[in-house]
């Protein structure tokens, strides 16, 4: 009992000291995991994503909508799905400061039924949607088949490409307020009013490994010392 009690005092501390150390910052690390509902993410014109229970990449929920490319140019950015500070996506927990909160890393799964590959991107914004900076998955997306989609988050990631002269990685990533999932429209389907759809599974930030195991052996120690 004894144990039992110290054990929950330190989880209720450890608890306080997290909340306090969230206000305003992204959670990291942090996955979307998508388990019960949408999580008030939205298709580009603001509709709430589909929620489907079963059949993500690892068997659990995931998020879809359907989309073309019937308005779209050859090679223009085409934003599908959206997880905004504005729309509480995620309970906020993507909208932070990423630079001090350590955010080293984006990755997502994905999945199309385009008839050919598709090159795909995570752009990152702050709240009111501007300046912004688009990471570019070099690898074309299969069709029909669970990606994960990968950006390092560094000052000088080859995948990031700023929106602007006033975007760089300080005004862009150290206030990050929107994630966005988009493709680059092929020229071979643009102007193309043949229905697609777009799945989205585990939108994720990750720290640095050293910072994450520095965080581990915090609490570790810190649960080590009051069990004594």
């Amino acid at each position: 009992m004894k144990f039992n009690q110290r054990f929950l005092s330190v989880v209720a501390a450890m608890a306080t000291v997290w909340s306090v150390a969230t206000v305003q910052a992204a959670v990291v690390p942090f996955t979307e995991e998508f388990a019960a509902d949408n999580a008030a993410w939205k298709d580009a014109a603001g509709a709430d994503l589909a929620f489907v229970a079963a059949g993500g990449p690892d068997g659990s929920g995931f998020v879809t909508t359907p989309f073309s490319f019937a308005a779209s140019a050859a090679d223009a950015p085409l934003t599908v799905m959206r997880g905004q500070d504005s729309y509480d996506s995620s309970a906020d927990a993507f909208v932070g400061n990423w630079i001090s909160d350590g955010v080293t890393q984006f990755t997502a799964w994905v999945r199309h039924n385009a008839p050919m590959p598709l090159t795909l991107f995570a752009r990152f914004a702050t709240p009111v949607n501007f300046p912004g900076a688009a990471g570019i998955e070099f690898a074309p997306v299969l069709p029909n088949t669970w990606t994960l989609l990968t950006i390092e988050i560094n000052p000088t990631s080859p995948q990031i490409v700023y929106e602007g002269p006033t975007a760089n990685y300080n005004s862009v990533f150290g206030n990050v307020g929107n994630v966005q999932i988009g493709i680059s429209v092929p020229g071979a389907l643009a102007g193309s009013t043949q229905p697609l759809t777009l799945d989205l599974d585990k939108p994720t930030i990750v720290p640095e490994p050293a910072a994450l195991g520095m965080m581990t052996l915090g609490a570790l120690t810190l649960l080590r010392r009051t069990t004594k």
